[in-house]
């Protein structure tokens, strides 16, 4: 029985969030700066675009990160709301144009399904043929034998009561089915100790079936290679379903609300009033040289960045305007505003990015990409896949001296090994502790830039600053 770790059970945002902990300049990563206060005078965007746009910015003027990415962009509105009703109608229409895709995309599945089940029976019967051309002698009297008694259950039987089967089982034409599949050809059929009725209907079936056989390999192979080409054609149209959809279904996921909590006290079901939650993350890439000169040409397996996180809440209602490009809504109300800081490693933000999608995108790639992959082997089979070059190796000279050599190396391997070990273990200590180093530095760098941040918002918006 196979047990499952606590570790593959947790969720996508509990993965994430227990990253971050650990990369976290606080303990319990808690902020380390938060603002509060009513802004009914100032949107929600000024507010967004003044952060997004000082983190972006080079110092002096702003923080100068390297990259900033939007990590969350969730909201909730009162079901009463009109805002509710606008962003629903527009979810619906997504969903609706997705859903009629969806539907195409399930037919081309099934269509393909069904030419995969004729290509493996075409497969089968051509490799039956192909073994008529065989150097070994059993498998060209297996393969004949085999065509033989197909041509006599799919083709010959038709003709009813005058079929071999049927002569053979109610007429008593006994011998008629084993020397069929005994004669080689129609010449031989006079070397058969056999009566003359028996010989003249075995040597017109023989001479349909040789017939049959030259044609029906034609026929075979004609129809294979076209359905092959109409596979190809159905896997190049399910790719392109596929990347059609994808956008509709990603619109319709964003436009869906976010479940704060049944119990969210800031969204009441009859006001107008809606809940928005937005993160940015900032990160800054910490070289070495930057902690200690000595340094500079130190190797880290993964390296470090400096990261602040600013999580905006807002508490708003909206209220429509009419424009020329149709109703805007215009949010005003509370804000709250925390500031975090990370030392994260590249490694760690490479995992809260896969994880983000993985939580954002897990419902579409399961709609859209889960069908191509468990008929992936069958489509690599007959359609085949690029085939990655290989590299000649070049033939190896044998070295000479190599035998007197070895009883020496034999000798002194004990030794190494004990030095490897030794020797491994300092080049670990030693790398642990400058790593810790430069882990401190990203903490009291991004805390620092939080700081920052934190300060000169404050003064830019007339807040209380010391």
């Amino acid at each position: 029985m196979e047990l499952v770790s606590e570790e593959s059970e947790k969720y996508p945002a509990e993965k994430i969030e227990e990253i971050k902990k650990n990369a976290s300049a606080t303990k319990d990563n808690s902020p380390l700066y938060s603002i509060q206060y009513d802004s009914l005078a100032e949107g929600l965007e000024p507010i967004y675009f003044w952060l997004l746009d000082f983190m972006k910015d080079p110092r002096p003027s702003g923080l100068g990160m390297d990259e900033v990415i939007k990590s969350k962009d969730e909201y909730e509105a009162a079901v009463g709301s009109g805002f509710f009703s606008e962003l629903g109608t527009k979810a619906t229409r997504m969903q609706e144009q997705a859903m009629k895709m969806m539907g195409t995309i399930n037919t081309v599945v099934r269509s393909m399904i069904n030419l995969i089940y004729d290509l493996r029976e075409f497969e089968i019967r051509l490799d039956t043929y192909s073994d008529l051309n065989s150097n070994d002698k059993d498998k060209r009297e297996s393969a004949e034998i085999a065509l033989r008694v197909l041509w006599m259950d799919q083709v010959d039987i038709k003709r009813g009561r005058g079929s071999i089967n049927m002569l053979a089982r109610e007429l008593q034409f006994v011998t008629l089915r084993d020397s069929f599949l005994y004669a080689k050809s129609e010449e031989d059929v006079n070397n058969i100790d056999l009566n003359d009725r028996v010989k003249r209907i075995l040597k017109s079936r023989l001479n349909e079936y040789f017939k049959w056989k030259g044609y029906s390999e034609k026929e075979l192979r004609k129809r294979y290679n076209i359905e092959k080409a109409y596979l190809k054609s159905q896997v190049n149209s399910l790719k392109h379903y596929t990347a059609w959809v994808k956008p509709y279904l990603i619109a319709a996921k964003k436009l869906g609300m976010t479940n704060f909590g049944a119990e969210n006290p800031n969204i009441v079901n009859l006001f107008n009033n809606v809940e928005i939650h937005l993160t940015l993350l900032g990160k800054k890439k910490i070289k070495p040289r930057d902690v200690y000169p000595e340094y500079s040409k130190l190797k880290l397996d993964s390296g470090y960045n400096s990261c602040v996180e600013i999580e905006i809440a807002f508490r708003t209602v909206p209220r429509g305007v009419q424009s020329q490009q149709g109703l805007v809504y215009l949010h005003s109300g509370k804000t709250e505003i925390n500031f975090r800081a990370y030392a994260l490693t590249d490694k760690e933000l490479e995992d809260i990015n896969k994880l983000k999608t993985e939580e954002e995108l897990d419902l579409i790639e399961g709609m859209t990409e889960v069908s191509l992959k468990e008929i992936q082997e069958d489509i690599e089979h007959f359609l085949g896949k690029p085939e990655e070059e290989k590299k000649e190796e070049k033939p190896k000279l044998s070295n000479p001296f190599s035998g007197i050599f070895g009883g020496f190396k034999q000798a002194l391997k004990p030794l190494k090994s004990v030095y490897e070990t030794l020797r491994f273990r300092n080049v670990e200590m030693i790398k642990s502790f400058e790593e810790d180093k430069i882990k401190e530095y990203a903490k009291d760098d991004a805390k620092a830039r939080c700081y920052t941040i934190y300060d000169l918002y404050k003064k830019a918006h007339g807040m209380l600053a010391w």
